[in-house]
């Protein structure tokens, strides 16, 4: 009720304790304490998403002020860990307003929404509809241009958007793939990892194929076959 009915002080500070929400203390045991805290995290996003918590975050990704932006876009990132709340956010409007944010925002508001996009880009049906809200331009603006955390998780929203078929050419076309490849070559080990990643899935494209090789992805994924970390390998 207060991210909803509060004034502009209210809704910050409650947007930023829900953000806070899986990060909450989680019981634990020796044997199956992983289970057990992730358990109880999803049971907080569910329990935040049953007491309407996403649509008043969704407005004040929209229309809220600068520090309410930033904290709302936190939390719904967080709350889309779950897939429930992917479709619930969705459902409120979510995605233009986000898409709004990494394109408009300041630098922290930007990489909370660029997290929100990765997290909620998972789900099959917002594959779609983050492109069809224009949201590949700006992503890719972020891989070539944004701060180390952006760029991370823009590359890794890129890799699951390009997991939609329909999505391959529309990156290549918004330019995505050189950013992509300079990532592999000059990037930190998380930024190498997700660009490898949406490369792999851009290469499912024959067109995006030649791409790639034109610009100059060959040898920089080559080495990272020969030299990188399990995941980056992968």
């Amino acid at each position: 009720a207060l991210v909803r009915d509060g004034n502009d002080a209210q809704k910050a500070s409650a947007a930023f304790a829900l953000l806070q929400s899986r990060n909450s203390p989680s019981p634990t045991s020796s044997t199956s304490g992983f289970s057990l805290a992730t358990h109880h995290r999803h049971a907080i996003l569910d329990t935040i998403r049953e007491a309407g918590g996403i649509p008043p975050l969704v407005a004040l990704v929209r229309d809220g002020n600068d520090a309410q932006k930033e904290y709302a876009a936190a939390a719904l990132s967080n709350l889309a860990e779950c897939d429930d709340n992917r479709i619930a956010i969705a459902e409120a409007g979510g995605i233009p307003p986000l898409v709004a944010l990494i394109r408009d925002g300041n630098d922290a508001q930007k990489a909370n929404a660029a997290g929100a996009l990765w997290c909620l880009a998972v789900n099959d049906d917002n594959q779609i509809a983050i492109a069809q809200a224009g949201g590949i331009p700006p992503l890719v603006a972020l891989v070539r241009d944004g701060t180390d955390a952006q760029k991370a998780s823009a590359a890794a929203a890129l890799g699951c958007l390009s997991n939609c078929a329909d999505n391959r050419i529309p990156i290549a076309e918004a330019g995505g793939i050189p950013p992509l490849v300079a990532l592999i070559c000059d990037g930190n080990d998380t930024q190498k990892q997700y660009a490898a990643g949406a490369l792999q899935n851009l290469a499912g494209c024959a067109d995006n194929k030649v791409a790639i090789a034109e610009a100059d992805g060959i040898p920089p994924l080559v080495a990272l076959v020969r030299d990188g970390n399990d995941a980056q390998k992968e």
